[in-house]
């Protein structure tokens, strides 16, 4: 698989770690940390804003929804990139990304999701991210209930920790015998977000996701999920917006060949971080389960 430098069997042993990883001091995540306090976000008239510079990497948007299982069972997807380059610049780069979708009732669904990437740049560790989401479903025909627990890190981002919990509903806008699909939902998240340099974040959020899936049961298959996740406290100054799209080719049952663009911005963050992130990949996907 080729990973381009502009930047899922499942079982509950990886998710296990992964929250006890998460539980770890921040600064594991850097080669330096500031000291924590308890600093709290800055106001929107003196926003801790960083600069306009580009960043490779990012990981995927809170509310992340695998394949649906349109029977009993389980769908399951992995990926996997590794780089490795040398001359002027040293890279080495890996990044592998796990979905699953497990059925569980006859409306009652489970999908998971987990990632993790890591990347140093002559020797500078620059990429470690972490990703763990759960988002238990309730279907019963076009419409949706979810929960949601969300936990990640990342050095791009400067976030030693940040957890979301939250619950919303959907709609299926448009759906036909062929799997193509438009949704939208609406959640309601709380966030807690810890920065490397101490900065503490605790905010209530909405969550509007529009979804897309186009290319019916033919090899070639469109996906976009598109997020805008406001502040109820300050709509107008904190907010993040998350694009997730992908163009699938399928090559066998189980093997598609896929090129992924992510793309994340984020209104407040870290100084010397840059509030943009963007992430684009072209390999295999493998997935399992009916």
């Amino acid at each position: 698989m080729t990973d381009y430098p502009t930047h899922k069997r499942p079982h509950f042993g990886p998710a296990v770690a992964l929250l006890a990883a998460l539980a770890l001091p921040g600064r594991a995540l850097a080669q330096q940390a500031a000291p924590a306090d308890t600093t709290r976000a800055p106001t929107a008239d003196t926003p801790v804003v960083a600069p306009a510079a580009g960043s490779a990497g990012g990981v995927p948007s809170s509310e992340f929804e695998t394949y649906t299982v349109q029977a009993s069972g389980t769908r399951y997807t992995a990926t996997l990139t590794g780089i490795y380059s040398a001359g002027t610049v040293e890279r080495v780069y890996f990044t592998t990304s796990h979905t699953a979708n497990f059925k569980l009732t006859r409306h009652w669904l489970l999908p998971a999701s987990g990632s993790f990437s890591y990347g140093k740049q002559d020797g500078l560790l620059r990429e470690r991210e972490l990703m763990g989401l759960l988002t238990p479903t309730y279907q019963r025909g076009r419409v949706k209930y979810y929960l949601l627990g969300d936990a990640e890190q990342s050095n791009l981002r400067a976030i030693a920790r940040r957890f979301v919990v939250g619950a919303g509903a959907g709609y299926t806008l448009y759906a036909d015998t062929l799997s193509n699909e438009v949704g939208i939902s609406q959640f309601f998240l709380y966030e807690h977000t810890e920065y490397l340099n101490g900065l503490l974040r605790e905010v209530p959020r909405g969550s509007t996701r529009l979804k897309l899936r186009l290319g019916g049961r033919g090899p070639v298959v469109l996906t976009g999920l598109l997020y805008y996740q406001p502040s109820l406290q300050n709509v107008a100054h904190d907010y993040r917006l998350n694009l997730t799209s992908g163009l699938n080719f399928n090559v066998s049952k189980h093997l598609a060949l896929t090129a992924a663009f992510s793309y994340s911005y984020e209104s407040i963050a870290v100084e010397g971080r840059a509030p943009g992130n963007s992430n684009l990949t072209v390999g295999f996907t493998y997935s399992a389960g009916r």
